[in-house]
């Protein structure tokens, strides 16, 4: 069995324990929080349920097909994991596998910025908004969602290019399976910086209004109940200590892959590429698991929910 071999049928095994692990415990953490979120969490559930939703998308959609790195070719190998999509061409399937997964990948992005857009509003302008009609933080909120998976999506299709139009063909002679991008700095350039970029943008857009939440904050303790200023901060750290899940087993992974992707001559780097892929598809299992942890509430009901079972 040789590397490429290997690679894949770790590769496939990897998905099939992060499936079965996953989509179970998924399943759950978003059970205990619809049904178990005391009003005074109602809003901040919201945030954390959206989160949520889309890593458990990525989990579900990689039930279906998986990618594999195919380096030094810029190129990755398109695996049905059931047979279910062998109507499309392994080519088209790829792309459209890889457009769909990190464009959802990026919404945990999108998540943990409007998280932390909506607690400030809440924190410094909890008045004002009281004026303003619930449809317009849902237009936000899905305005903020498409442009960033638009993004995604126009700098992914002006990188792909044809199996037949692959400039360096001795590296993908004799792979079956492949859908490919253009290997030239010039197409790197706009897709591996832009992926750099966008976790910049979202570093300004979620620290910013953290920062202005905690000044606001520290104003009030001579002005408003120390209780009320106490809960909000409480709130407001446990939502930054979850933050960090997706910013350490998600971003962090996904810029090493970046760079795993513009350097594909580098030693190892498929496997690391795949290792940060594994990590990507697995960090939600760990934020359910930290908001269990920082949040009494939930921590409550789920252990009510074992003594329970351990008692039955």
């Amino acid at each position: 069995m040789d590397d490429a071999a290997r690679l894949e049928r770790f590769s496939k095994i990897a998905v099939y324990v992060t499936d079965a692990i996953c989509i179970p415990f998924k399943l759950f953490t978003l059970y205990i929080i619809v049904f178990h979120t005391p009003k005074r969490l109602r809003q901040v559930s919201l945030f954390i349920l959206n989160e949520m939703f889309w890593n458990f998308l990525c989990n579900i959609l990689v039930c279906f097909a998986t990618l594999i790195p195919a380096m030094p070719a810029e190129c990755f190998k398109f695996v049905d994991m059931y047979g279910w999509l062998a109507f499309l061409r392994p080519e088209f399937g790829g792309h459209l596998f890889a457009k769909v997964l990190f464009s959802l990948t990026s919404q945990y992005g999108v998540a943990i910025v409007l998280s932390f857009h909506f607690r400030y509003v809440a924190i410094c302008h909890s008045q004002r908004m009281k004026t303003v009609h619930p449809a317009w933080g849902y237009f936000y909120c899905i305005g903020l969602h498409l442009v960033f998976a638009v993004f995604i999506l126009y700098t992914l299709q002006q990188w792909e290019i044809s199996l037949e139009d692959y400039p360096n063909p001795e590296e993908i002679a004799g792979k079956d399976g492949l859908f490919c991008y253009s290997p030239n700095e010039a197409s790197k350039n706009l897709m591996i910086p832009g992926i750099f970029g966008m976790y910049v943008v979202f570093a300004i857009l979620g620290v910013t209004p953290i920062v202005l939440s905690f000044l606001h904050l520290k104003r009030q303790e001579k002005t408003v109940q120390a209780r009320t200023v106490d809960m909000q901060r409480k709130v407001l750290l446990n939502l930054v200590k979850l933050a960090a899940v997706p910013i350490l087993m998600a971003a962090v992974p996904a810029l090493v892959g970046a760079f795993c992707v513009y350097y594909t001559h580098l030693k190892g780097v498929n496997e690391v590429f795949l290792v940060c892929y594994l990590v990507i598809l697995n960090h939600g299992t760990f934020y359910g698991i930290v908001t269990f942890c920082v949040f009494a509430e939930y921590r409550k009901v789920v252990k009510r929910m074992l003594l329970r079972i351990a008692h039955a």
